[in-house]
């Protein structure tokens, strides 16, 4: 019997069944394994635990040597345990948001899949499982979070900092609120990223009552620009979502995208596939319009959670258009619940990538 040729794949393949002590995710979803390459049978990686526990770096270090020794024909183990710098006191580097727990992006890689949509009802229906949940609406160039809520008004100040509005229990910020709905924002980068900062640390984010922010949902423009980079240089991300449609066009981009937040070393909470498929309101049949089933295949090939499939329906564009968005316009809806479902799994993904770092909230 020949033994088939041994790959970085193959290791890799091999340590997503190892799990974080006391955690439901493996070592690769949380970006634990650094720097694998295979010369011959041998292996040699780093492991980049976040803990000081000798007893847990023992563990992990034992579970990925038990896991590996089962490939066959595997030869010696070179794991070297590298510890996660901590960033240079004269470089500047992400700043907690005062009274914010978890910071959640959710991204595409390009635009018209639904993103802002996701965006409102996730928030939307975090904020009825009984969490306080702010949105920031970080498009600036296209505002859309004004339209699918509803007009509320233009936000004040209070102590030198703007005070969010708050519309269906959200707090909620966009510059659209500022400006206005209908006026372009014709704004070269460096000013864009200097709106988004402004908007992330000088809003007071608890309101008038001061209650912290159990979430912070950042609603990012479409794809992988000045405001994503913007974004996770200044604040602590807990994690990204990743929306796109079933299409090869949207599934490509929703790829890169997920790289991005890679490389910024920002957990991937999951992949949410939206208008996945079609049902008809006469005979209940469901109609794949834009094919199906390629956000999960994504999410099983890069080895990140798939949160689920959201339905094209008529009813989610309206709440959207009519400032209701269907989570609160339809909380029965059989729409609705499946967002309720979404949000639960962003819910326990954040959670969960939140105890793999440090709590860094201020008061």
């Amino acid at each position: 019997m020949v033994t088939p040729r041994l790959t970085e794949d193959t290791i890799i393949s091999a340590l997503r069944e190892v799990k974080y002590p006391g955690m439901s995710r493996d070592l690769v979803s949380f970006g634990m394994i650094k720097n694998t390459r295979v010369e011959g049978a041998d292996v040699y990686l780093d492991l980049q635990i976040p803990t000081e526990d000798t007893q847990v770096i023992a563990k992990v270090e034992a579970s990925v040597r038990e896991a590996l020794g089962r490939i066959p024909g595997i030869g010696t183990l070179y794991i070297q345990t590298v510890r996660r710098q901590a960033p240079q006191e004269s470089a500047p580097g992400p700043a907690p948001l005062p009274g914010v727990r978890r910071i959640i992006a959710v991204a595409s890689g390009k635009g018209g899949v639904g993103k802002s949509t996701v965006s409102v009802n996730l928030a939307l229906a975090l904020a009825q499982s009984g969490a306080v949940v702010g949105l920031l609406d970080a498009d600036i160039y296209g505002p859309n979070v004004p339209r699918m809520l509803g007009e509320v008004g233009r936000p004040k100040a209070h102590e030198g900092k703007i005070v969010p509005l708050v519309r269906y229990g959200l707090n909620v910020i966009s510059v659209g609120y500022l400006l206005g709905d209908q006026s372009p924002i014709i704004w070269r980068g460096p000013l864009v990223a200097q709106a988004l900062k402004q908007l992330l640390h000088e809003v007071h984010w608890g309101g008038l009552d001061d209650r912290a922010l159990d979430y912070l949902i950042v609603d990012l423009p479409p794809g992988t620009g000045d405001t994503q980079l913007t974004l996770v240089q200044s604040v602590p991300l807990t994690g990204g979502v990743i929306v796109t449609t079933p299409s090869v066009v949207a599934l490509m981009d929703a790829e890169r995208g997920l790289r991005m937040f890679r490389e910024a070393r920002v957990p991937i909470l999951g992949i949410v596939e939206n208008m996945s498929y079609f049902i008809c309101p006469h005979c209940q049949g469901e109609t794949d319009i834009f094919s199906r089933g390629g956000g999960r295949q994504v999410s099983e090939s890069l080895g990140v959670p798939f949160l689920g499939e959201i339905p094209l329906n008529p009813a989610i564009r309206e709440g959207g258009d009519h400032g209701a968005p269907i989570v609160v316009a339809m909380p029965e809806s059989a729409e609705a619940q499946i967002f309720r479902a979404v949000a639960e799994k962003v819910r326990l993904a954040a959670e969960t990538a939140a105890e793999a770092m440090p709590q860094m909230t201020i008061r």
